[in-house]
């Protein structure tokens, strides 16, 4: 009984514990590192299905606003996944150049790891924010819907294209 109340004390005073999150984000960096980008576009897949039956059939909102609402939730995990592929498509072929020096080609491996990793760690945090919090996710639409794209929205879609086309 008393592992019950440590438990459930520990699940309502998390948030305060500074070391509850370092070691997230010291597991999330581990697990990002582990994983390759597939299980990353699973995940942003994932995601977007949680954001249909959020805006289709827990809102009741129509095909277009759900697929701008699936569009506006994921956007930004899609556009730093396409930047992670690019990094790995494009610095894993360009170690296998011939005759390059042992330096040149740590360099490689150094930001192809930084362009792979970092964007897997962005998505596996963003997915584990939505999962931990999913009933108060579903809940609420996202506040852009229905609004003009920002900017920011516009440099993704940018940068999505810019990979797409890169690839």
């Amino acid at each position: 009984m008393n592992t019950l109340i440590a438990v459930r004390r520990f699940a309502h005073n998390h948030d305060d514990l500074p070391a509850f999150h370092a070691s997230y984000l010291v597991l999330t960096i581990i697990a990002a590192a582990m994983l390759n980008l597939g299980a990353f576009a699973l995940l942003i897949i994932a995601h977007m299905v949680l954001d249909y039956v959020k805006y289709r059939e827990v809102h009741k909102y129509s095909w277009a606003l759900t697929i701008e609402g699936m569009i506006r939730e994921s956007l930004v995990d899609v556009a730093i996944f396409i930047v992670g592929l690019v990094f790995a498509v494009y610095f894993h072929h360009s170690s296998l150049i011939v005759g390059a020096s042992g330096v040149l080609r740590s360099e490689i491996t150094i930001a192809r790891a930084l362009g792979t990793i970092i964007p897997k760690f962005a998505i596996l945090h963003n997915f584990l924010s939505v999962a931990l919090q999913v009933r108060n996710y579903i809940r609420h639409p996202h506040p852009d819907l229905r609004t003009h794209w920002s900017a920011i929205d516009l440099l993704c879609f940018t940068i999505v294209a810019v990979g797409v086309l890169l690839l």
